[in-house]
Protein backbone atom coordinates (compact mmCIF):
# COMPACT_ATOMS: atom_id res chain seq x y z
CA UNK A 1 0.00 0.00 0.00
CA UNK A 2 1.42 3.09 -1.15
CA UNK A 3 -0.78 6.14 0.48
CA UNK A 4 0.12 10.08 0.52
CA UNK A 5 -1.69 12.87 1.75
CA UNK A 6 -2.82 11.89 5.31
CA UNK A 7 -2.76 14.62 7.21
CA UNK A 8 -2.59 14.10 11.45
CA UNK A 9 -2.24 16.40 13.92
CA UNK A 10 0.38 16.05 16.52
CA UNK A 11 -0.96 16.32 19.61
CA UNK A 12 0.29 18.18 22.70
CA UNK A 13 2.42 15.63 23.70
CA UNK A 14 4.12 15.18 20.60
CA UNK A 15 1.80 12.42 19.44
CA UNK A 16 1.02 11.36 16.02
CA UNK A 17 -1.82 8.28 14.97
CA UNK A 18 -0.94 6.05 12.22
CA UNK A 19 -4.27 5.42 10.75
CA UNK A 20 -6.03 2.62 10.94
CA UNK A 21 -5.66 1.11 7.52
CA UNK A 22 -1.71 1.52 7.60
CA UNK A 23 -1.69 -0.56 10.79
CA UNK A 24 -3.84 -3.32 9.25
CA UNK A 25 -2.33 -3.12 6.06
CA UNK A 26 1.14 -3.43 7.75
CA UNK A 27 -0.04 -6.05 10.67
CA UNK A 28 0.91 -3.62 12.90
CA UNK A 29 -0.89 -4.20 16.07
CA UNK A 30 -0.92 -2.02 19.96
CA UNK A 31 1.85 -1.58 21.50
CA UNK A 32 4.84 -2.95 18.68
CA UNK A 33 7.82 -0.89 17.73
CA UNK A 34 8.13 0.89 14.59
CA UNK A 35 12.12 2.66 14.05
CA UNK A 36 11.97 6.16 13.44
CA UNK A 37 14.41 7.53 10.69
CA UNK A 38 15.08 10.88 9.44
CA UNK A 39 16.22 11.51 5.90
CA UNK A 40 16.29 15.27 5.15
CA UNK A 41 13.10 17.13 5.62
CA UNK A 42 11.23 12.99 5.95
CA UNK A 43 9.81 10.89 9.03
CA UNK A 44 10.17 7.66 8.20
CA UNK A 45 8.42 4.88 10.47
CA UNK A 46 9.10 1.34 9.66
CA UNK A 47 7.68 -1.78 11.63
CA UNK A 48 10.65 -2.62 13.63
CA UNK A 49 11.55 -6.64 13.46
CA UNK A 50 13.47 -8.03 16.72
CA UNK A 51 14.92 -11.28 15.02
CA UNK A 52 15.60 -8.85 11.67
CA UNK A 53 18.16 -7.06 13.28
CA UNK A 54 20.18 -11.09 14.21
CA UNK A 55 19.51 -12.23 10.68
CA UNK A 56 23.19 -12.89 11.06
CA UNK A 57 22.81 -15.10 14.12
CA UNK A 58 19.86 -16.70 12.47
CA UNK A 59 21.28 -17.28 9.18
CA UNK A 60 23.54 -19.33 10.99
CA UNK A 61 21.01 -21.26 13.35
CA UNK A 62 19.00 -22.03 10.29
CA UNK A 63 22.55 -23.49 8.75
CA UNK A 64 23.61 -25.21 11.90
CA UNK A 65 19.70 -27.01 11.61
CA UNK A 66 20.03 -27.83 8.21
CA UNK A 67 23.52 -29.49 7.99
CA UNK A 68 22.63 -31.45 11.17
CA UNK A 69 18.72 -32.24 10.43
CA UNK A 70 19.29 -32.52 6.55
CA UNK A 71 16.15 -29.87 5.96
CA UNK A 72 14.79 -27.17 5.31
CA UNK A 73 14.71 -24.35 7.85
CA UNK A 74 12.65 -21.00 7.80
CA UNK A 75 12.76 -18.10 10.48
CA UNK A 76 10.25 -15.83 10.58
CA UNK A 77 9.18 -13.20 12.57
CA UNK A 78 5.77 -12.36 12.74
CA UNK A 79 5.61 -10.91 9.10
CA UNK A 80 7.72 -12.80 7.02
CA UNK A 81 10.70 -15.40 6.44
CA UNK A 82 13.75 -13.26 7.21
CA UNK A 83 16.70 -16.45 7.44
CA UNK A 84 15.96 -20.02 5.52
CA UNK A 85 18.11 -23.21 4.79
CA UNK A 86 18.02 -25.71 2.16
CA UNK A 87 16.30 -25.68 -1.30
CA UNK A 88 13.23 -23.76 -0.26
CA UNK A 89 15.70 -20.72 0.23
CA UNK A 90 14.61 -18.84 -3.05
CA UNK A 91 10.94 -20.05 -2.84
CA UNK A 92 10.27 -18.23 0.64
CA UNK A 93 12.90 -15.66 1.51
CA UNK A 94 11.35 -12.31 2.48
CA UNK A 95 7.73 -13.86 1.77
CA UNK A 96 5.02 -13.13 4.16
CA UNK A 97 3.74 -15.83 6.10
CA UNK A 98 0.82 -17.52 6.33
CA UNK A 99 -2.35 -16.43 8.76
CA UNK A 100 -1.72 -20.08 9.77
CA UNK A 101 1.72 -19.14 10.76
CA UNK A 102 0.97 -16.57 12.72
CA UNK A 103 -1.33 -18.44 14.76
CA UNK A 104 1.09 -21.17 15.57
CA UNK A 105 3.23 -18.65 16.50
CA UNK A 106 0.64 -16.67 18.57
CA UNK A 107 -0.36 -19.96 20.25
CA UNK A 108 3.04 -20.19 21.44
CA UNK A 109 3.53 -23.99 21.43
CA UNK A 110 5.91 -26.27 19.60
CA UNK A 111 4.08 -28.26 16.83
CA UNK A 112 5.07 -30.72 14.94
CA UNK A 113 2.40 -31.29 11.78
CA UNK A 114 2.17 -33.26 7.93
CA UNK A 115 1.00 -30.47 6.34
CA UNK A 116 1.06 -26.02 6.82
CA UNK A 117 0.27 -23.32 4.41
CA UNK A 118 3.59 -21.69 4.69
CA UNK A 119 2.59 -18.33 2.65
CA UNK A 120 -0.81 -17.77 1.69
CA UNK A 121 -0.04 -19.74 -2.11
CA UNK A 122 2.17 -22.07 -0.91
CA UNK A 123 1.24 -25.44 1.17
CA UNK A 124 3.75 -28.17 2.45
CA UNK A 125 2.58 -31.51 2.77
CA UNK A 126 6.24 -33.08 4.33
CA UNK A 127 6.76 -33.75 8.52
CA UNK A 128 7.32 -30.12 9.75
CA UNK A 129 8.21 -28.93 13.16
CA UNK A 130 7.20 -25.46 14.04
CA UNK A 131 8.73 -23.89 17.02
CA UNK A 132 7.60 -19.96 18.27
CA UNK A 133 10.44 -17.64 19.11
CA UNK A 134 9.43 -16.26 22.37
CA UNK A 135 11.31 -13.45 24.13
CA UNK A 136 10.54 -11.09 27.37
CA UNK A 137 6.90 -13.24 26.97
CA UNK A 138 6.21 -12.04 23.47
CA UNK A 139 6.02 -14.28 20.32
CA UNK A 140 8.14 -13.07 17.82
CA UNK A 141 8.40 -15.40 15.07
CA UNK A 142 9.57 -19.09 14.35
CA UNK A 143 11.51 -21.97 13.18
CA UNK A 144 10.05 -24.33 11.03
CA UNK A 145 11.93 -27.39 9.64
CA UNK A 146 10.41 -28.89 6.21
CA UNK A 147 11.47 -32.57 6.41
CA UNK A 148 11.30 -35.62 4.23
CA UNK A 149 12.34 -37.64 7.01
CA UNK A 150 11.00 -38.65 9.94
CA UNK A 151 10.67 -36.28 13.07
CA UNK A 152 11.88 -37.76 16.71
CA UNK A 153 12.00 -35.78 19.75
CA UNK A 154 15.61 -35.34 19.73
CA UNK A 155 14.99 -33.37 16.91
CA UNK A 156 12.00 -31.15 18.44
CA UNK A 157 14.65 -30.53 21.63
CA UNK A 158 17.14 -29.11 19.11
CA UNK A 159 15.06 -26.96 17.37
CA UNK A 160 13.61 -25.71 20.96
CA UNK A 161 16.98 -24.89 22.19
CA UNK A 162 18.21 -22.97 19.23
CA UNK A 163 14.59 -20.64 18.86
CA UNK A 164 15.84 -20.08 22.90
CA UNK A 165 19.30 -19.30 21.61
CA UNK A 166 17.66 -16.66 19.19
CA UNK A 167 15.50 -15.36 22.22
CA UNK A 168 18.54 -14.76 24.60
CA UNK A 169 20.29 -12.77 21.60
CA UNK A 170 16.89 -10.37 21.63
CA UNK A 171 16.87 -9.88 25.04
CA UNK A 172 18.12 -6.70 26.65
Amino acid sequence: MNVKGIVRRIDELGRVVVPKEIRKSLHIKNGENLEIFVNNDEIILKKYSEIGNIKEISDNISETINTYLKANVLISDTDKYISIAGSLKNKYLNKEISENVLKCINERKIKTLNSLKITKEEMENQNIILCPIISNGDSLGSIIVISKKEIDKNQIEIVNLLSKVLAKHIEP
